[in-house]
C-alpha cells in the first residue's frame, strides 16, 4: 500500500524506490488519498514526510487491513491445497543467530500454518536458486547486485571490533582506529571488498596476517590470540570462548546491513506477507537512515 510505504520511509524518494514506481506517481497517489479522506496525512519539509496525528490513526488501521488481506490470500491458497504451505529461504552468515530468527518468529505468529525450509547458500547460489524458483527469498549481507533482483533492508547494523579477552585493548570501553593501526588482523576470504573497505576505514596498511573463509573460523582464531577482526553484533549470541567485542569511536561508521533478496515481479502472496513482516521489523528495530 502506497500510504504505508511513505509513512514507514518518511521520504517520497525512498518509498517510491521501495514500491518500484516513480516519485510523481506516488505523490499523486498520496494527494488523492488526502483528498478522499479530507484531512492532511503528512506534513512536508525539505527533509522528508512526517505523519500527522490523523495519518497515524489511518496508518494503524491500514496495517491491520493489509495484514488481514495477506492472511486471507494465504487462507484461500491453503484451503485449496488442503495442507500447510512451505516458505523456502536462502540464508548465510551470522544473522541466522539473531536477526533472521526474530523476523521468522514475527512471521510465524501471524501465519502459523506456514512451514519454513532454510538452506545455507553463498551469494551466487542464492541468486541462482531465486531465478530457478527453488527458494522464494534470501537473507544476506552485501548481496550480489543483479538487475532482476529486488533488495530490502531488514536490519541496519554496524560492525564492532572483536579481540581476545586478554588483549591490552580489551580493558577499554571503546576502541579508536588509531588503536588498531599496528594490530595483527584477521581478514576475510568470503568478502574481499568488505575487508578492503575496513582496512581503509581503520587505517590498516598491507595484507591481513591471516584469512578465514567464514566468520566462525575467523573468531576462533581471535579466541586463540592470532589477531583482531570485525564482526556484527549478531555473532555475540554464539559466545565464542575468549572473544570480546568493543565498539569503536573516532572513525567512520561501517554499516553491515542485513538485506532481503527476491525476484522482481514475484506475485506470491507468501512472499509479500514476508516482505510486510520484514518492513515492519526494520521500521521498529533499525535506526532511520539520515
Amino acid at each position: 500500500m502506497y500510504f504505508i510505504a511513505v509513512a514507514e520511509e518518511e521520504n517520497i524518494g525512498r518509498a517510491a524506490a521501495r514500491l518500484h514506481i516513480t516519485q510523481p506517481a506516488l505523490t499523486r497517489q498520496i494527494h488523492s488519498l488526502e483528498e478522499e479522506v479530507g484531512v492532511a496525512l503528512f506534513t512536508r519539509s525539505t527533509t522528508g514526510m512526517q505523519i500527522t496525528p490523523a495519518g497515524g490513526a489511518l496508518l494503524r488501521r491500514a496495517r491491520v487491513i493489509k495484514a488481514e488481506l495477506a492472511q486471507a490470500r494465504l487462507d484461500a491458497q491453503q484451503s485449496e491445497q488442503e495442507c500447510h504451505q512451505e516458505l523456502s529461504i536462502g540464508v548465510y552468515g551470522s544473522s541466522i543467530f539473531s536477526v533472521i530468527p526474530q523476523v521468522l518468529t514475527h512471521f510465524a505468529e501471524a501465519y502459523p500454518r506456514v512451514d519454513f525450509r532454510l538452506y545455507n547458500m553463498r551469494k551466487d547460489q542464492q541468486v541462482d536458486q531465486l531465478r530457478q524458483g527453488s527458494i522464494l527469498l534470501a537473507f544476506d549481507r552485501f548481496p550480489l547486485q543483479e538487475p532482476d533482483m529486488a533488495y530490502e533492508t531488514v536490519y541496519r547494523g554496524h560492525l564492532q571490533v572483536a579481540l581476545h579477552k586478554d588483549h591490552p585493548l580489551a580493558s577499554r570501553e571503546v576502541i579508536s582506529p588509531e588503536d588498531l593501526a599496528d594490530q595483527p588482523r584477521i581478514g576475510a576470504n568470503f568478502d574481499r571488498s568488505l575487508e578492503t573497505g575496513l582496512g581503509q576505514a581503520f587505517g590498516f596498511h598491507g595484507r591481513p596476517r591471516h584469512r578465514a573463509d567464514d566468520m566462525l573460523t575467523t573468531l576462533a582464531l581471535v579466541g586463540h590470540g592470532f589477531g583482531v577482526t570485525f564482526a556484527p553484533p549478531s555473532i555475540h549470541a554464539l559466545q565464542i570462548p575468549n572473544v570480546v567485542f568493543r565498539p569503536y569511536t573516532g572513525g567512520p561508521t561501517i554499516p553491515f546491513d542485513v538485506q532481503c533478496i527476491y525476484r522482481k515481479g514475484e506475485t506470491s502472496a507468501l512472499l509479500h506477507a514476508m516482505l510486510d513482516t520484514v518492513r515492519l521489523f526494520c521500521a521498529v528495530h533499525s535506526p532511520k537512515p539520515s
